[in-house]
């Protein structure tokens, strides 16, 4: 089956009802199926094809849903790019996924012009830069008469190829089948009990995993409406959730820390919230604790990864929440927590998560040894540090990679970095290793604070709440951290070669 066929049902059984506001401009959904199907037909006579891999570059707005909706439509295969990709990143991207065609809007034009002559594959642009734009080749689409039916697929066919973050050498690109995408929008709108009556914000770029499971798939699956917004400002969005009454809201660690620290958090009514969710990285305890205090809302937490189709665990979204958890794997994935040697570990110690179900990526993308070490005997490696209690529930410790060994002891950043948070002069922080000439590595606090807060205080003030062997030896005071356009934080740019601070 199609996966597309999963919003097809709810328009034709909700035709009259609104699916997405853009700019206070509602669109039935009866309108969003038709400029569909519309868009499919006019990008299969432009030469566009089942199986083509086809990259899509557009920031978050209406199109970006037609655009990604109409090419699995016609059995392509989407690409989903970075709008803030550069030349050097869009040449990667494109030439390793061998896309044909590439659809683009303004705000990247000319990072698309100073590259294209790299192109290896992509030989079709489709520029889409506004109503009024007479280049803009897209908004033509429109005019196209609607395809006829959805082009069949199998459960193994490749809907997307999604590219990891790239955090360890070139980003790998993730296959992620028809089937992998409608078994993840089924299993989670089950897990977070998705409903026509949900008014959900869609904010987080979409071109990411979570951004489009969150907030595309799965309240269109179930007949919702979506409120797009472009760009993130935190007061915006809290006024939103009150004058909208909005009942879902996904979003990353640092949008929900720049909640906490708006001065307007306690101006506004969040009694329609059904779901505060985040994902993507783990958020600090101190900012899930600030959150259910000055809001009264309960934070939803859950784990996964790009080569989960996005989710492996979550909280459940009304039972009892273990704070400090990401919840027990979802129903229909298996889990287990490894040594190294693919031995499990007891309840309650330390080792990589590796999982497995319908939720599980094909592969990466001509990568067939990366894809062997990551997938073995049906298992995902995750690469990521957790251990299990008693009732299932994960608690994620770190990555495996992030892990500082400072004169032999294992030292796991997240525990520093939850200290950290608790202090209340602390708004973001990022600890990593440095390498070091006698310790092998030194442990290093990078902050953004408030209050004029002194390196001497902050350095007391984790002697007192950490051993002695975790406690940073270096702190550097940053105005902010480099971000993904997610706001995931980024360690890799933090990182010195060396320092010899004792």
């Amino acid at each position: 089956m199609n996966v597309v066929n999963l919003i097809v049902q709810t328009a034709d059984r909700l035709p009259e009802k609104t699916a997405l506001v853009f700019r206070n401009e509602p669109m039935s959904y009866q309108e969003l199926k038709e400029k569909i199907l519309r868009v499919a037909n006019g990008l299969k006579s432009l030469g566009i094809r089942e199986d083509m891999n086809v990259g899509l570059m557009l920031t978050t707005r209406p199109e970006y849903v037609l655009s990604y909706f109409a090419l699995l439509a016609i059995g392509a295969t989407v690409v989903p790019l970075n709008p803030q990709y550069k030349e050097k990143e869009l040449t990667y991207a494109l030439n390793d996924s061998e896309s044909q065609a590439l659809i683009y809007d303004q705000a990247v034009a000319g990072i698309v012009e100073n590259a294209k002559n790299h192109f290896t594959t992509t030989n079709l642009l489709i520029p889409c830069y506004g109503k009024e734009d007479p280049r803009c080749e897209w908004t033509k689409l429109l005019d196209s008469e609607p395809l006829d039916e959805l082009t069949p697929r199998i459960s193994e066919d490749t809907a997307q190829i999604i590219y990891t973050s790239g955090t360890t050498g070139n980003p790998k690109g993730a296959m992620i089948t028809h089937d992998n995408v409608a078994w993840m929008t089924k299993a989670m709108t089950d897990e977070q009990g998705t409903n026509e009556k949900d008014r959900v914000i869609v904010v987080l770029p979409l071109f990411h995993a979570f951004a489009k499971m969150a907030g595309i798939w799965c309240p269109l699956y179930k007949g919702a409406t979506i409120y797009i917004e472009e760009r993130f400002h935190p007061d915006a969005i809290l006024e939103m959730i009150e004058r909208e009454r909005i009942t879902v809201f996904s979003g990353v660690p640092t949008m929900f820390t720049l909640f906490v620290h708006s001065p307007r958090l306690k101006e506004f009514d969040y009694s329609s919230l059904r779901i505060f969710g985040s994902g993507g990285a783990s958020i600090p305890v101190e900012i899930i604790d600030r959150i259910k205090k000055e809001i009264g809302v309960e934070m939803v937490e859950a784990y996964g990864q790009t080569e989960a189709t996005i989710m492996i665990t979550s909280q459940p979204v009304n039972g009892e929440k273990v704070v400090g958890s990401v919840g027990p794997p979802i129903e229909g994935v298996d889990l287990r927590i490894v040594t190294p040697d693919d031995r499990d570990v007891p309840q309650g110690e330390i080792g990589e998560i590796i999982f497995r179900g319908r939720n599980a990526m094909k592969g990466y993308y001509n990568k067939p040894e990366e894809t062997a070490t990551t997938i073995r005997d049906g298992w995902v490696y995750t690469g990521d540090l957790a251990y299990q209690d008693k009732n299932g529930n994960v608690f994620i410790v770190d990555r495996k990679k992030d892990m500082i060994i400072r004169g032999g002891y294992n030292v796991y950043p997240r525990e520093i970095e939850e200290v950290l948070y608790a202090h209340s002069d602390v708004i973001e922080c990022a600890v990593v290793g440095e390498a070091h000439e006698i310790l092998g590595e030194e442990i290093v606090a990078y902050v953004v604070v408030k209050n004029n807060l002194q390196e001497e205080e902050l350095s007391a003030y984790c002697r007192e709440h950490l051993a002695k062997y975790k406690t940073p030896r270096v702190f550097r005071f940053l105005d902010s951290l480099p971000k993904t356009v997610t706001g995931k934080i980024l360690k890799g740019p933090l990182r010195k070669k060396e320092t010899k601070t004792i």
